[in-house]
């Protein structure tokens, strides 16, 4: 029996339950993860504003003593063909860092597991039923008072209680590693095309991550799940190419669904969801990995009070802080394509223009 089961280790999951460790020190925590923590994973990006949210899960030493890449800035040829800077050189919260992702995460969840959580690495959730009897792929059980869907994208575990995703667009990635023996400005780059736009970053070990973003029909059109295609339309970028000279490609072509979408609900009755299985932001918004992080921590706090102290309040906070905060970010995300009108006839760009706040994006959940 545990008080809390989080079903997925990432960065969401791991600091719900570092947080519920530390809210509510009282509660039995479990934490479920169907890795071991040794595959490369896709999302680098951890933004200046994350230092605060690392202090305050009392991980900011171990996260320094990491093999993480500093950087200071960004960079964009967004609106016209020549990258615009955008230096943190003067902000408040200091610099930003490319991962190394799947060392981060290992780091959240060893840390996770020093405090008292307990972890289960190479296990998957199979089957649950209502009470919450827990089946795994280890053979055990698991009952829980409460569930944390922390599994990404998939929302594997509130898709099985009838929730469901409520998109606005069917953005996808189409995603290389290289190895890049120079040593280059590790800062992001961003380009727009016609039909979407690149982006690529200098990772730690001399790796760099590089992304073409279109619309999944659009994608079909262009082929990019082939590596000659994908290469091709690389090669009629110009930034991009340009970072990118004698580095070599490490990886096939792998895709990820990167829609923004919403879970509808993302609170449910002995469960809620946390991160990119609550909402998954366009990954333009660098937001994803710091977005996860402080949804855990804030549903952190309304599980430990619902439990040690039988006060609901922080849930119905909970689900304002998803719906507040997913509006936001649909105006922020409206605002940044429609900065690009360089193509008026393109499909990718016209589909963006009508970008907005919809009744329906706005439903509550």
């Amino acid at each position: 029996m545990a008080d809390v089961v989080i079903v997925g280790g990432g960065p969401a999951g791991c600091a719900a339950g570092l947080s519920l460790r530390s809210h509510a020190p009282g509660l039995s925590v479990v934490l479920i993860e169907g890795t071991g923590y040794d595959e490369p994973r896709i999302g680098e990006t951890l933004s200046p504003l994350a230092g605060r949210l690392l202090r305050h899960l009392g991980i900011w030493d171990a996260f320094l003593a990491g093999n993480h890449s500093e950087v200071y800035g960004t960079a964009a040829a967004w609106g016209d063909s020549t990258p615009h800077e955008n230096e943190f050189l003067f902000n408040a919260n200091g610099n930003g860092w490319h991962l190394d992702r799947a060392a981060f995460d290992a780091l959240l969840a060893a840390e996770a597991e020093r405090r008292g959580v307990h972890l289960l690495r190479r296990t998957r959730l199979i089957d649950s039923e209502e009470g919450w009897r827990l089946r795994l792929s280890n053979g055990d059980e698991l009952t829980a008072r409460y569930v944390i869907d922390a599994t990404g994208s998939a929302a594997a575990f509130a898709r099985r209680r009838g929730a469901r995703f409520v998109a606005s667009d069917r953005l996808t990635g189409f995603v290389r590693f290289f190895e890049d023996r120079e040593d280059r400005d590790p800062r992001t780059l961003v380009e727009a095309f016609a039909e979407g736009w690149w982006y690529t970053s200098g990772l730690p070990g001399g790796a760099r991550i590089v992304a073409c973003l279109t619309d999944a029909d659009l994608a079909r059109r262009m082929r990019l799940t082939d590596t000659t295609s994908w290469s091709s339309l690389l090669d009629s970028t110009e930034s991009v190419k340009e970072a990118l000279k004698g580095a070599d490609p490490q990886s096939p072509v792998l895709v990820r669904a990167t829609p923004s979408r919403r879970l509808d609900p993302a609170v449910g009755e002995g469960w809620l969801a946390v991160g990119d299985a609550a909402s998954l932001f366009d990954p333009l918004s660098s937001s994803g990995i710091l977005k996860g992080m402080r949804s855990g921590v804030f549903a952190s706090y309304a599980v430990g009070d619902l439990l040690a102290k039988g006060d609901d309040r922080g849930l119905r906070g909970y689900r304002r802080f998803l719906q507040e905060e997913f509006e936001s970010y649909l105006r922020m995300r409206a605002r940044y394509y429609s900065e690009e009108r360089r193509w008026p006839g393109s499909e990718f760009w016209q589909r963006r223009a009508s970008l907005g706040l919809s009744p329906e994006n706005l439903r509550a959940g």
